[in-house]
């Protein structure tokens, strides 16, 4: 049966049972709680199982582990996320239909 070992107030918590995996930190024996979203390719993402002290929230439910975040923070800091951005085309919505542009057919 597998065992958690999980930072309490006053020290360690063990917890006996299965709760999920745990955490791949070498040192951790918490319940893994998150997967890293670094994109690895392909549509994949890293997918490291983490605690929640060691994974990284990097935008809202998205999390890094601890080496794919020192890859985005060094991005981040070169300007990288300002270059990508610069390349994005905004989406452009079509204009909404008048009297003047309407076929008259109204199946949608």
């Amino acid at each position: 049966m597998p065992t958690y070992l999980i930072p309490g107030d006053t020290g360690l918590i063990r917890i006996r049972g299965d709760l999920g995996p745990h955490c791949a930190n070498a040192d951790c024996f918490d319940v893994g709680e998150y997967a890293c979203d670094y994109p690895v390719g392909k549509g994949k993402t890293c997918d490291r199982v983490m605690c929640e002290n060691h994974a990284y929230e990097v935008a809202p439910d998205v999390h890094y582990c601890p080496g794919h975040f020192q890859q985005w923070e060094a991005f981040r800091k070169a300007g990288g996320v300002k270059q990508e951005l610069a390349n994005v085309t905004p989406y452009r919505r079509n204009p909404p239909l008048t009297e003047e542009n309407n076929d008259g057919n109204d199946s949608d």
